[in-house]
Parts: C-alpha cells; sequence; structure tokens
C-alpha cells in the first residue's frame, strides 16, 4: 500500500506518471482561475509524483480559438512553473464535447489530439442524453488513423444507466479513462458506483485527475493507485499501467493495447 505525507497527499513512485487530463490551465479550467490556483493545483500533482500532465483545451463553438488560448495559458503556466522551479511537464491536448464530433473534420481533430500525438482524441459524453451518432463516428475516425478517449464516462447519466453501452465503444477501438475524482467519491455515490463497476468489468484503460479544481482528493494520482491496488487486488506494478504505461502510449500516438486489469481471485481463507 502507498503511504500519505503529512499533507495529506500520496505519492506514487512508479516512473513516468503522466496526468492524461489535468485541468490546471489558469483561466481555461473552472477551478484554476487564475495563475496562483493553477501553479497550487501543480504543486498537489507533483507531490502525487506526477512528471508531467496533458493540460487540455475545452473545445466549444470555436476550436481554433478554444485551443489558442489554452496554448496562450499554458505558456503562461510553463513560465511559472520554470520561476517556481516545479519541474512538470504540460503537454497540448483537448477535451471535445462527443455531440461535436460528426461536425469536426479529421483535419481539425488532429490539432486535438492528447499530448500531440496524432492520434487519440479525448472526449465527453453529454449528460443526459448519449449521441446516437458516435459508435459511427468512432469507426470513422479509425479510418483516418484517429481513436477515442472516453473521458470520465461514469459522470454521464447514460453511462450511469447503461454501463455497457461503453462495451460497443470499447470494442470498435476507444478507450476509457475514469476520473480519479470518482473514485473519490467526489463527483456524488452513481458516479463512484459507476466509476468502480467499470473497473471491476475491465473497462477501464487509464485513471486521470481529469477535475476543474485544485482539490487534492481529486488531483491526489497516489491515493488513486492505492484505490486501485485495494479494488483489483493487484500489485502496484501492474496498476501502475493506469497512470504510467497507458497514457505515455496515448500520449505517443501509439496504438494502446491496454492489459485487461480486472480483480484478481481472493485467497482462500
Amino acid at each position: 500500500m502507498l503511504a500519505r505525507r503529512a499533507d495529506g497527499v500520496t505519492p506514487l513512485s512508479s516512473p513516468a506518471v503522466l496526468d492524461l487530463n489535468a485541468h490546471v490551465l489558469p483561466g481555461i479550467h473552472g477551478g484554476t482561475p487564475d495563475l496562483p490556483a493553477a501553479v497550487a493545483a501543480v504543486r498537489t500533482l507533483l507531490a502525487a509524483g506526477v512528471t508531467a500532465a496533458v493540460a487540455p483545451a475545452v473545445v466549444g463553438g470555436n476550436v481554433a480559438h478554444d485551443i489558442a488560448a489554452a496554448d496562450a495559458a499554458r505558456r503562461d503556466l510553463t513560465d511559472a512553473l520554470a520561476a517556481a522551479d516545479l519541474p512538470l511537464g504540460l503537454l497540448p491536448g483537448a477535451v471535445v464535447p462527443a455531440e461535436r464530433l460528426p461536425d469536426l473534420p479529421p483535419e481539425v481533430l488532429s490539432t486535438c489530439t492528447a499530448g500531440g500525438g496524432g492520434r487519440w482524441i479525448v472526449v465527453t459524453l453529454p449528460s443526459p442524453g448519449w449521441p446516437l451518432s458516435l459508435a459511427t463516428t468512432v469507426d470513422r475516425l479509425a479510418l483516418s488513423g484517429l481513436g477515442v478517449v472516453i473521458a470520465h464516462p461514469e459522470r454521464a447519466e447514460s453511462a450511469q444507466m447503461h454501463a455497457d453501452r461503453l462495451r460497443d465503444l470499447i470494442g470498435r477501438g476507444a478507450l476509457v479513462q475514469v476520473a480519479a475524482g470518482s473514485l473519490a467519491g467526489l463527483h456524488g455515490a452513481r458516479a463512484e458506483h459507476t466509476a468502480f463497476d467499470l473497473l471491476r468489468n475491465g473497462m477501464v484503460t487509464v485513471v486521470a485527475s481529469d477535475e476543474p479544481s485544485d482539490t487534492r482528493s481529486a488531483l491526489d494520482l497516489g491515493a488513486a493507485a492505492a484505490t486501485l491496488e485495494r479494488v483489483l487486488r493487484r500489485p502496484r506494478e501492474e496498476v501502475a499501467w493506469m497512470l504510467a504505461t497507458g497514457p505515455g502510449q496515448i500520449v505517443a500516438g501509439e496504438r494502446v493495447r491496454p492489459p485487461r486489469l480486472v480483480p484478481m481471485p481472493r485467497d482462500p481463507a
């Protein structure tokens, strides 16, 4: 098990821990309205052992504008981190609402890929509702060499009520990212229950902070790793795939073949 530090953050000793979806950009994400708040959030990530993070744009009505604004905020935060000697690498990316995918051509979506790796797009589900064209869109993107990472589906009403809907997308090559805050119960009982249900059924690819807040328990990936160890009854070296190896492959634009990390049988009493 992982031991908590005096400041309440659980350090994760696995190498190259990468937060795939860190909402820490000043003025872009709701929980970090200014530079001091963003730096405070980064300090918590570093305390948990995170070495790099995708700090994404949030795509709205104007993709080019949204990405440019996030790029500017990322540069400002990078400069502030360098001045404070805080060694967190910030990577580009974007979070795209699933309902926007059919309207955006592949050449635009390629500018939104996680880490700038050119392959994986982080996508959010609406709540409530389910995009009826999502499966065919995932297939269409695959023909263009693009893949989809479904971010925090446990927080969407549609997935809470019918989590098996995600199986079809996973079968089509989609990946699933659960939020550390959901595992900590920060998004309500239904999100927490759904997150653990997805985890126990081997449907979770990676875990990220994915939280527009500097709340320690949301950004504490070390605590999330401890939860993964407990629920899956697997050693840290195996669950670290969800926090290090998997996110690393995604930002590198590699083809991802995640291990199916389901709970190990309990030892007989």
